[in-house]
């Protein structure tokens, strides 16, 4: 080791004193385009921690892989250098605009490892570490503690289908509960008309001052579910005219409920979905609810509104009364479970309503207010605009006695068992809350988990002291990748092998915060989940199927990927029902149901500059409006689908559930088309093996419009059945040659100790 270092201070020192050690300094010429080998580092991209994000351990095999990122297309070579020992790393391939190394260390005997990177690129050598340095002798090493003890995850939880509803797209199955004004609160609207069935007045649900103080707005309405999407109602526009730029949609209401979910637990049984996550249910004036008003209590306009439901709240009712509405959501809770399925509840700690009770009190009491230090606040925060979000110091704790408290309540739930999980939201900083707060689940229920949306500090905060799964959209960008003309395949594969290194995950291809999946097979060139949104740089925001007739064959590609892949795959609402739009409030629409009528979708042909020709020639075109409009329709073959997979995965479902990922590697001088061999590099063939015990399904995609007839490496002499046809493939010397229509798909089974 000591001559190791002697011989390496030697050589730095000379290639120093002949001016070799090159450096980026302040005046160092950028490169236009990025490339291996040009003898520069874009040092800032590059990141490692020492963390479970980027230190993966498998306590069985004692094996640890390490990975770092660096730009994409940047670097050359990394050497690890752990202990002493040099080890080349090895390229996964690329995750949007970052490439990831890894290097995989075989029986770890020790507790305690040190090691730092060494980052080669033409003439350039750069030693990264806690402290990076040019010089090998200034650079401070990474250290990690090798924990053998993590939590294993509870076995009903690993891959799980499960069903994403947010609350108020879903399904109206109470109009008597219907919200009575917007986000904005009472303050904006006149009073509500109407009675409830019991003769309460809608007005004189909440104290009567609180109308109209701050606007003078229409009396607030829930959108019909049918409405047009792209067209607002007045009382929108004049909210957005008169007060709120970003009303328009985000602030829509259609009665999304409880018993609306209830109504439909059959349907997504048959389905094939194990688990149910909802979107935040807590009382708040929003859809979206992730700004708190009080986390004890399920909101009256999700659960049941009578005469005393929302005044009983404005008093700040405790958390351990159940109203009406929480008694409902037990009711649920209890419905899904007697159908053998789970219910996860999403939560955020990152911020609450300006009308968060302990907030309320902190206006009016200011320094003599108990919660003062619950809260973040800027200066002069609380003499200036109180619609902005309202950030919690969950370094306080009381307010994390306050929180574990109101959501322990949900876990224990009311005379039966309670939720079966979390799903945390944005950044949740705090590891010391956090590591109390599980610590309070698990002592409610054990087989409780935990999920944290894939942020950095909830990444870095995997193990058994925090969150047990990551809930990840790397699939979703992936999938993008595999459809976007713009990858070869053989980079979708090395971002693949990114994605397959064993971390406990949820995968996500779309949610309420990103633009739906299906629009995204239109947008080709948009990087998935980046600023999206609405009339956005000529993002493509109609139906599919009209601008692509293969969209839904991709769909439904998409969707066989992201159900027989390792890990838990999480369909959002609607996707089965091949349902479209951009990034929210777009991918929030609601949910097509056959009994309900919809207008047909309009769109403005102004936002499409680059395309209007082309677009105005596929739609029904008003040229006076200067728009187009199409049917809101499903795609009637996407339901049985998503039935034809789940008959699959429930046919092996430890396979399905617990099966080692292995992504194949076609010979590509092998490939034919039509016959004849072909020197082509693309072959726009993608397949992947499942195995487990003896047991093991080969998954083949093509990505192409063209049939494809390929050769897929395998071991052993027992052959495979296509599970569908049941027609047999023979092994000739190590290969499975098979034939694929365009757009087409394969899955091949194979049980060594039956067929």
């Amino acid at each position: 080791m000591k001559k190791w270092l002697i011989i390496m201070g030697m050589a730095l020192f000379i290639g120093c004193s002949n001016g070799e050690i090159l450096k980026i300094e302040k005046d160092t010429p950028i490169p236009v385009v990025t490339n291996k080998g040009d003898s520069y580092i874009f040092l800032d991209d590059l990141d490692h921690r020492s963390t479970t994000k980027y230190m993966v351990y498998d306590g069985d095999k004692k094996q640890l892989e390490i990975l770092i990122r660096v730009r994409k297309n940047d670097i050359e070579k990394i050497n690890l250098v752990l202990d002493g020992d040099k080890k080349e790393m090895e390229s996964l391939g690329f995750r949007g605009d970052y490439e990831y190394f890894s290097v995989e260390i075989e029986k770890i005997s020790k507790k305690k490892i040190s090691y730092y990177f060494e980052v080669i690129d033409g003439k350039f050598r750069y030693f990264y570490g806690e402290k990076p340095s040019y010089y090998l002798g200034d650079t401070t090493r990474f250290t990690y503690t090798i924990e053998d003890k993590q939590r294993e995850i509870p076995a009903w939880a690993n891959g799980m289908v499960w069903y994403s509803i947010y609350v108020d797209s879903f399904r109206d199955g109470d109009k008597k509960n219907s919200p009575i004004y917007s986000e904005f609160g009472p303050g904006y609207y006149f009073r509500p008309s109407g009675r409830l069935s019991d003769g309460t007045l809608r007005s004189e649900l909440i104290p009567p001052e609180k109308w109209q103080t701050n606007g003078t707005l229409q009396g607030f309405e829930v959108t019909n579910w049918g409405h047009d999407w792209n067209t607002p109602p007045h009382s929108e526009i004049e909210a957005k005219n008169r007060y709120f730029s970003y009303a328009e949609k985000n602030t829509r209401r259609y009665g999304g409920d409880l018993k609306g979910i209830m109504e439909k637990l059959d349907y997504l049984k048959k389905l094939g979905v194990e688990g149910i996550k909802l979107s935040p249910i807590y009382y708040s004036n929003s859809s979206h609810k992730l700004d708190t008003i009080d986390y004890g209590h399920i909101s009256p306009d999700y659960g049941i509104t009578d005469k005393s439901s929302y005044i009983e709240l404005e008093g700040g009712l405790g958390s351990d009364i159940w109203t009406d509405s929480d008694k409902l959501f037990q009711n649920l809770v209890d419905k899904i479970h007697k159908k053998n399925m789970r219910v996860v509840l999403d939560i955020n700690f990152s911020y609450v309503s300006s009308e968060f009770f302990a907030y309320k009190d902190l206006l009016k009491n200011r320094e003599t207010s108990k919660y003062k230090n619950w809260f973040i606040l800027e200066e002069n925060q609380l003499s200036k605009n109180k619609n902005k979000k309202i950030l919690l110091n969950l370094d306080d704790e009381s307010l994390q006695n306050y929180l574990i408290e109101s959501t322990t309540k949900w876990v224990k739930g009311y005379k039966n068992k309670g939720i079966d999980g979390y799903y945390v939201k944005n950044n949740l900083t705090n590891k010391i809350f956090l590591t109390r707060w599980k610590k309070a689940l698990l002592k409610v229920n054990s087989e409780f988990i935990l999920v944290g949306e894939s942020t950095g500090e909830n990444e870095n905060n995997l193990g058994e002291d925090g969150f047990d799964i990551i809930g990840s959209y790397e699939l979703g960008a992936w999938i993008q990748g595999l459809f976007g003309s713009s990858k070869s395949i053989e980079m979708v594969k090395g971002g693949m092998k990114v994605y397959s290194i064993k971390t406990p995950r949820w995968n996500f291809i779309e949610s309420y915060d990103t633009d739906r999946f299906y629009s995204s097979l239109i947008n080709p060139n948009r990087e998935f989940d980046r600023l999206n949104s609405y009339g956005r740089d000529d993002y493509i925001n109609i139906r599919p199927d009209l601008v692509d007739k293969n969209a839904i064959k991709k769909l439904k590609l998409a969707t066989l990927i992201q159900l027989t892949i390792d890990g838990s795959p999480i369909i959002y609402y609607g996707n089965e029902k091949a349902m479209w739009g951009a990034d929210s409030p777009d991918s929030r629409k609601p949910m097509i149901w056959d009994d309900i009528k919809f207008e047909n979708e309009t769109d403005s042909l102004k936002k499409y500059s680059k395309n209007r020709e082309k677009i105005a020639k596929i739609f029904k075109t008003d040229l006076i409006k200067d728009e187009i409009s199409y049917d809101v329709v499903t795609n009637k073959t996407l339901e049985d689908w998503y039935k034809q997979i789940s008959e699959f995965r429930n046919f092996d479902e430890k396979l399905m559930k617990n099966g080692n990922l292995e992504i194949l590697d076609l010979d590509r001088d092998q490939y034919l088309e039509g016959g004849s061999v072909e020197k082509i590099l693309e072959t726009n063939v993608l397949s992947y093996k499942r195995e487990y015990k003896g047991r093991s399904a080969i998954i083949v995609i093509n990505r192409s419009d063209l049939k494809k007839t390929v050769e897929l490496p395998v071991q052993g002499g027992k052959g495979y059945t296509d599970y569908y046809s049941g027609k047999r493939y023979n092994v000739l010397g190590d290969k499975v040659k098979v034939e694929i229509e365009g757009y087409g798909y394969l899955i091949l089974y194979r049980r060594v100790d039956f067929d």
